[in-house]
This record gives C-alpha cells, sequence and structure tokens, in this order.
C-alpha cells in the first residue's frame, strides 16, 4: 500500500477538517476493544468512578446532524468482543449521541478470541468512498497516526471489508435492546 499523507495529532485541525470535507459518506472501522485518547480519558475515568456517561450532544454531534441532514451517509462499525471491557461498556453508552444525532453505529459481538471472517484487525475511516485513512494505535490504545492510503487497490479491498463488516454486524440499538433484557 502506498501512503501519503500522515497526521499525527488527532486533535488538531488537519483531522478534524477530514470529517468537515465529507461529501458522500463515511465509514469506521474500530477493532480495539480499549481506546486511549486525551479528549476521552475524563469522562471515562468518571464512568469508572460510578458516573454514566455524558449524553448531552456537543460539536461533534452538530456536525452529524449537518452531514445527515446533506443526505450523507455516516456509518461506523466496532468489533466487540465479549465478556465486554469496561472501555467498551462506556464507549457503547458514550456512542448514543452520536447516533440520535443520524450516525448508523453497528457493532459486531464475538467471544474473546475470535473474529468475524472477512474483517480485518485494524481501524479505518473511508471517506466518499474513495479517500482511505488508516488509524494507528499502541499497545495500549494510544493514537500514534492517521495514515493516507491512496492505493486504488487498497481503497477496493476496504470498501470490501466495509461490506463485510456492515453485513455481519447489528445496529447498536439492538444490541443494547438485547442486553438489557438480559
Amino acid at each position: 500500500m502506498t501512503g501519503g499523507r500522515v497526521i499525527r495529532d488527532d486533535e488538531g485541525p488537519e483531522f478534524a477538517r477530514l470529517f468537515r470535507d465529507v461529501r458522500t459518506s463515511w465509514f469506521r472501522l474500530e477493532t480495539l476493544q480499549r481506546y486511549d485518547v486525551a479528549y476521552e480519558r475524563d469522562a471515562f475515568s468518571a464512568f469508572l468512578h460510578g458516573k454514566p456517561a455524558a449524553t448531552a450532544p456537543g460539536p461533534w454531534q452538530a456536525m452529524i446532524r449537518q452531514h445527515v441532514a446533506s443526505n450523507r451517509s455516516l456509518a461506523r462499525v466496532h468489533v466487540i468482543e465479549e465478556p465486554l471491557t469496561d472501555y467498551i461498556r462506556w464507549e457503547l453508552a458514550a456512542y448514543v449521541p452520536s447516533m440520535n444525532a443520524g450516525e448508523d453505529i453497528r457493532v459486531i459481538p464475538v467471544h474473546r478470541g475470535a473474529w468475524p471472517p472477512g474483517v480485518p484487525r485494524h481501524d479505518y475511516w473511508l471517506f466518499d468512498d474513495e479517500r482511505l485513512w488508516l488509524m494507528e494505535y499502541d499497545a495500549d490504545g494510544a493514537f500514534q497516526a492517521a495514515r493516507h492510503i491512496d492505493d486504488s487497490a487498497a481503497v477496493r479491498q476496504h470498501r470490501q471489508w466495509r461490506d463485510a463488516a456492515l453485513a455481519q454486524s447489528i445496529s447498536l440499538a439492538d444490541y443494547a435492546a438485547a442486553h438489557q433484557q438480559a
């Protein structure tokens, strides 16, 4: 795979522009069972101390609503291993405002150590079905870089993986409803 730009600051303007410049769609595959990003640390720590995840919409959800109002398709799939880690329990609750704003948030639940067929074990964003950004994290889930891949074969492969992930996923709402009854 050939790479182009590399973004090392996940809170900087260059990274934020990727999400504002969406013309038709975005897709996100998440594969880690724990992320360690600065902007989540306080909220996750509060959750670990018994406070509920914040559900008030913010600027991210306002952007989602604007994209959805412009008929852009926004979807993400997170492969989640069961039993859930504390981080995934928090993240599933933290996803709710984005889901309510119109992002199609889905999960693929698997038993720990299993993996869904045809789905890679790395994170990526695919914007407008053509701009591929591989997400790189260290062993603890800390963001290292977003790497633009401009190889057409790699983009096609990631579209196939997206389709496989979507086909095997269930909506966050359905997953939450099934697990509230369990």
